[in-house]
């Protein structure tokens, strides 16, 4: 797929380019330059856009582990964009769907992993690191919600088809008959079921004759 002029490539994943519009960039540009502290606001641009990007990776490893092909993801400043290959059936789509935000989860680990760590981070970085918990955390866990309302163009109205969908696979298994399995003799039963006959035919011969 040809690469449009006003995004820039960062890397490649699964053979699908990672994309990064030019507003991005330029947001970035223009914080920093009337920013106080650019260390803190570069942080917290970073951990916003891995944020994006992790949501967006998420729905690519999924797509991946039901064989589907990941065309390109897309980083923009206030969200991103996976295009993959539609799946083939509704339980792929659904699946895929829950990627974007299984991936925040893990991050909102490690925040929560950092905040324990580090409740009260001083030093140089200090300021850093709770920018970076800030984002990863309480604005994170808000962007969760947000992806999960059941409306389009939100992750969750494809998501929350699994409840639906579940209950349909649960009543097709319960509705499947059942095969009651063939209870085999043990060899030995058969052996004496095998001599009794072969008792019973030789007595009949001795009264015919």
């Amino acid at each position: 797929m040809a690469q449009r002029r006003s995004e820039l490539t960062l890397f490649r994943l699964f053979g699908a380019p990672v994309l990064v519009h030019w507003t991005v960039l330029l947001i970035v540009l223009l914080a920093l330059l009337f920013s106080r502290d650019p260390l803190v606001l570069s942080a917290s641009f970073a951990a916003y856009l891995s944020l994006i990007l992790a949501h967006e990776i998420g729905h690519a490893c999924i797509a991946r582990l039901n064989r589907l092909r990941v065309h390109e993801l897309l980083v923009f400043p206030l969200h991103g964009w996976c295009r993959y290959q539609a799946g083939r059936t509704r339980g792929q789509d659904i699946a895929v769907a829950w990627g974007g935000v299984a991936a925040q989860a893990l991050l909102f680990a490690v925040a929560v992993a950092l905040s324990i760590l580090a409740p009260n981070p001083g030093g140089p970085f200090g300021p850093t690191l709770a920018a970076i918990v800030l984002v990863w955390g309480p604005l994170n866990l808000l962007n969760i919600v947000v992806n999960l309302l059941p409306i389009a163009p939100f992750d969750g109205h494809t998501a929350w088809g699994v409840l639906p969908w579940g209950l349909q696979r649960i009543r097709a298994s319960l509705r499947a008959p059942s095969k009651a399995p063939a209870i085999k003799q043990p060899p030995a039963a058969e052996a004496k079921k095998n001599t009794h006959e072969k008792v019973v035919s030789l007595s009949e011969r001795r009264k015919r004759r």
